[in-house]
This record gives structure tokens, sequence and C-alpha cells, in this order.
């Protein structure tokens, strides 16, 4: 009997001592001993300095220490203990063994350790580090000195051994620590005081994830803290010259000469139809090179076949460097390669659309590259994309500056730009619109300008938001919000014509009011006085978006039927807008056709094509 009591009393202690071996074994590694020494600075700067002397139980590649850059301070209130958080920024990290540093808004992680070697047994680490705090505004008017010597560590620290050198004297009866987690009130941790040295240690082990912090309340003039970047004044300084100079540069290279506008109804006397749009919008389009099939009609060019079911155009003479321009005779000639006569299915090959494209460009180049032709002035179209930028430029300062202060992290700062950069894809887009602004049709501009509005609104107020949340005063903010609408302005109005380009600009403003506003009278006069009126400007029209409107004015004045158009056969009488109404229909299946970009199967590579137009139905 005595032996098997014997046996079971070894047993359990067996027991025991593997159970208590394996719960110490599933820690990676303990702190045997923790040395802390702080050094606190004048301005409120800790200077600290951690050695610590671990013991790895198993095998790790590194030894991470994490630093908390917010901490939640208690402070005492009418309505009781309120914890607030405070951002104190870790800066001159140093450490031996060191392998990366990473950084988030809240802590900061130090991993150590050897490179390709694990660590194992009983190791040592140092790391030193500068903490600035910063005035804590308690409501008596006193000052803290506050600061958790362990935090987030997932193991047992066994021992722990502090010294605080003040700068100066101190009550000593204020001073407080505490152990344990978020909650708890045991206080394991000792403090004595000696001279301007606060030091102490703990009288049991720290679990995992709890935390050592002390708190020494102080007289109101014992730190006198870095004053902090005024970010409202400097970054208002800084909008304000930058709108000042945008302004002086505005009146130097973007201010619009007077234009005054006569209602005419002939067109620019040396502009094609297509090089009209190209005058208003700074870029030729697909629209203007397409108004040249109704263009080169109404010249004798061509002729245009409605089928019904399809369409076709017939070359009636040629182009040469007397009759058409380089422009035109690059498409004309693409067009018209492989005969006089061309289906559909021949318009919709690929050359056409890519001979479109160069029209394009030696359109464009007939401006820029002979300088009498010049619509804007090269200065002003440099300014106004530099001024796409430098609209931004408010929100940069204003943003970087407000969340910098804060964080002293650019990361963190560049994260808060991404509405500023949204902002500068909506001026862009008011650059194109603005630019569009006399070729759009009334109500398609208004659409357009308010959903540009209610974008740019949202983002400012956006941007508005997030300067209140870091502390901007709101003089600022308004501050901010009107130079930034001022440089908008200047940035959309940068562009400035030349007198030939003013010249034009009235000449078709002044064609544009013509086909609007004509009456029906007057009308009647012009078309007996000149009866190939309706088709000559029909093209201009139709670049202008017009052409439904100067269709509708002939309603009840006999028009001659274009000789350039076959259709219509089954009606007994030739009517504008009924022949506008079907040959836009024909126009729409030529540009779908003219424009189109085959794939790649198109090419020879697979007999058959993805992409088919719908049937037409003439019904």
């Amino acid at each position: 009997m005595k032996r098997f009591i014997a046996s079971c009393i070894v047993l359990v202690a067996l027991f025991t001592s593997m159970f208590s071996v394996s719960l110490g074994a599933h820690e990676a590694y303990t702190v045997e001993n923790l040395d802390i020494t702080i050094h606190v600075q004048e301005d409120g700067r800790l200077l600290v300095r951690e050695d610590y002397d671990l013991n790895f139980n198993y095998y790790r590649s590194s030894f991470v220490r994490t630093i908390t850059q917010t901490c939640h301070v208690p402070i005492q209130t009418e309505e009781g203990v309120v914890y607030q958080d405070y951002y104190f920024p870790i800066t001159d990290i140093q450490c031996d063994r060191l392998l990366s540093i990473t950084q988030n808004q809240d802590s900061l992680s130090v991993t150590m350790g050897d490179r390709d070697q694990t660590l194992t047994g009983r190791q040592s680490f140092t790391v030193s580090y500068t903490v600035q705090t910063t005035d804590l505004h308690l409501p008596e008017g006193t000052q803290m000195l506050y600061w958790t010597f362990v935090t987030s560590m997932d193991t047992t620290v066994e021992h722990l051994h502090y010294e605080i050198h003040m700068p100066k004297a101190f009550d000593p009866q204020e001073v407080f620590t505490s152990t344990g987690k978020y909650g708890d009130v045991k206080n394991t941790l000792s403090t004595q005081v000696s001279g301007n040295v606060i030091s102490g240690d703990l009288s049991q082990p720290l679990q995992d994830n709890e935390l050592a912090t002390i708190k020494v309340n102080l007289p109101n003039t014992y730190f006198t803290f870095p004053q902090p970047l005024d970010v409202s004044l400097c970054a208002s300084v800084l909008s304000g010259v930058l709108l000042l100079a945008v302004l002086l540069v505005f009146w130097r290279f973007g201010r619009d000469r007077e234009v005054f506008v006569d209602v005419r109804s002939e067109p620019p006397k040396d502009l094609g139809s297509a090089e009209i749009g190209y005058v208003m919008n700074r870029y030729a389009s697909d629209r203007d090179l397409m108004s040249l099939f109704i263009d080169w009609g109404s010249r004798g060019f061509i002729r245009i076949r409605d089928c019904g079911e399809h369409f076709e155009l017939e070359k009636l003479r040629e182009m040469n460097d007397n009759n058409a321009k380089a422009y035109e005779r690059e498409l004309f000639d693409t067009v018209f390669q492989s005969g006089d006569v061309v289906s559909e299915t021949a318009l919709r090959e690929g050359r056409v659309a890519f001979s479109i494209e160069r029209a394009k460009r030696m359109l464009e180049r007939s401006f820029t590259h002979v300088r009498k032709r010049h619509v804007y002035t090269n200065s002003s179209l440099i300014v106004q994309g530099l001024m796409v930028i430098l609209t931004l430029v408010p929100s940069v300062i204003f943003i970087w500056l407000a969340t910098f202060e804060t964080y002293y992290l650019w990361q963190f700062s560049l994260r808060y730009l991404i509405v500023t950069f949204l902002l500068g894809i909506d001026l862009a887009g008011w650059v194109i619109l603005i630019r569009h602004r006399y070729i759009l049709s009334e109500r398609a501009f208004f659409a357009r300008m308010a959903v540009a509005i209610t974008v740019g609104c949202v983002l400012l107020s956006l941007n508005a938001v997030i300067l209140f949340l870091f502390g901007a005063e709101s003089w600022a903010i308004i501050l901010y919000l009107i130079v930034t609408i001022v440089l908008f302005f200047c940035m959309l109005y940068m562009d400035k014509r030349t007198r030939q380009g003013d010249e034009w600009q009235a000449q078709i403003l002044g064609l544009r009011e013509f086909i609007e506003s004509v009456e029906p009278a007057q009308l009647k006069q012009l078309q007996a006085d000149d009866p190939g009126l309706f088709e000559r400007l029909l093209p201009y029209a139709y670049v202008l978006d017009l052409a439904d409107i100067w269709a509708k004015k002939f309603k009840g004045i006999e028009v001659q039927k274009p000789s350039w158009y076959e259709g219509m056969e089954e009606y007994d009488h030739f009517d504008a807008f009924l022949f506008w109404h079907t040959f836009q229909y024909c126009f729409y299946y030529m540009r779908q056709n003219a424009v189109y970009r085959p794939p790649i199967r198109d090419a020879r590579f697979l007999p058959f094509s993805g992409r088919i137009l719908p049937k037409r139905d003439r019904s």
C-alpha cells in the first residue's frame, strides 16, 4: 500500500513538472530582465534606452519591439476619469542587430536579429529612441509626464528595472505607477525618488500583454514644449503668395481681348467645315472629319447613294493641290483607293479609320506649324497646362502640413491627398469642357457643367472636412476654398487666342448665331438669292451640332435636292428637313463604318469579324 501511494505521488509530481514546463514552453521567449533608462528633457523629449535579456524557448528568426506612438492617457475631469488619445512621434531609433523598422498610424515596430540565422537560448538586445511628448492641455492647467514602459509584449517579463532622470525638481508625492491590463487596479511596480531620479522594480512578473505605466503630475511651467507649426497661417500665406503670382501671370498671358460678334450667313473665308471644329476646340474630332463627306458632295467631288440596306460612295473628280487641302486629300485618296465606287464594306476597312487619324494630325499641324494660322498663343497654352497643377497646390499645402504636423509620416499624409488627386481629374475635365463650350449645345454643356460642379464641390468639401478634423482654423479653411476657386477660374480661361484666332472665333460665333436665330422670311430671301445655301452651310451646321435646327429652318421653303445625293426616290417632292432626317440615318452608318477599327482577327487572321453593325431598318 505504501509503495502504491509513493508511486502515485511520483506520477503526480512528474505530471505537474511536465505541465509546468509545457506552460513555460508555449511562449517563444521570456524577458528575463529589462532595464529602461529615460532622460527627460526640458522641451518634453524622452531619450529612452531599453536593454533586453531574453531567453528563447525555441527557434525564432527575430525579436520585435513594438513601441506605441498613440498613448491612451487617463485625464481626471469633473465627470471622472476619461481616456484621451495623444500622439507622441518616435524618432532617432538606434539598436544593435537591426533588421527592419515598420510604422503605422499608432505604433512603430523594430525588428532585431541576425540575418540568415535563428535565435535560440539567451540573447541580449539594446534599442534607443527619442519620444517627443506634447502639452496634454489638462483641465487644471498643469502638466504631466506619462509613459508606458511595456506594451503589447505577448510574453512574460520576469524582471523590470527603470530609471527616469528628470530635468529639474518635482513633487515626489505626485509619482504614480500601475501595472496590469486596461481596467486593472493592481500595481506591482515600485517607486523610489532620489533627487531628480525616479527608479523602481517589478515585485512580480508581468504576464502576456500586461502594461507597466508611470505618471508624474508636474507644475504648469515644468516643460517648455516647442511651439507647433501654425499650419493655418503658414498654408494661408503660401497660398496667398501663389494666388497673387497666378493673377499676375493671368493678366499677362491669359486675359482675352474683347470679341465682337456680328451675325453672318457666310463661314470664315479661309476655313473649311472640319477646321472650324479645331478653331473652337483646339483639336480635331471624328465629327469634324466626317463633315468633309457632305462638303465634298457640295463641292462636286463625290456622290452618295442611299440604297436603303446599304450605301455607296462614287468619286466624281480628282483632288489636287489646287482644289483641296492636304488633310482632305489624305482621307479622300484612302477612301477611293480601291476604285471610283466604294461600298459600305470598303469604308469599314481599317485603313479608312487610320487615315482619319492621320488627317486629324495633318489638320492640326496646318494650324500649329504655320505661324499666321496659330489659334492660341503658345505661352497661354503652356501656362494653362501648368495651371491644372497650380490649382491643386493650395490643397496639397494645406492637407500636407495639417497631416504631417500630426503624424510626422509622409506615408500617411499621402493617403489624405487622394481627394486632391481626384480633384485634379475633375479640373482636367473642366478644361476639356470649357474648350467645348462653343461647340456643344446649350443643354449638353450645362448638363455636363452641373456634373463637374457637383463633383468639384463634393471633393472640396471633403478636403475642408479633413482640414477641420486636423485642427485647421475656420478662417483658414474659408481662405483655402476661396483661393482654390479663384485659381480654378484662372485655369479655365488661361488659353488666350491670337488675333487671328479671335477673328475666326467671332466669325464662327456669328455663323452659329445666324443658324440659330435667322427668321423664315429672311432665310427665304437668302435662299432665293443663293439656291445652294442649304447644302453649302450644312457641313458647318453639322460640326456645330446645329444640323437639325438648320434643316428645320427650311420648313415650307423650296429647296433644290442636292445633286450629290441619290435617295428618297419614294417621295414626290423634296423637303429639307425630311432629307436631313433620312440622310442622317445613312450618314450615321457612314460614320460608324469610317471610324471603325477592326480587331486583330479582322486583319486576315480569321475569316470573320467579331463586330457587326445592326441591320438598318427604314421603318
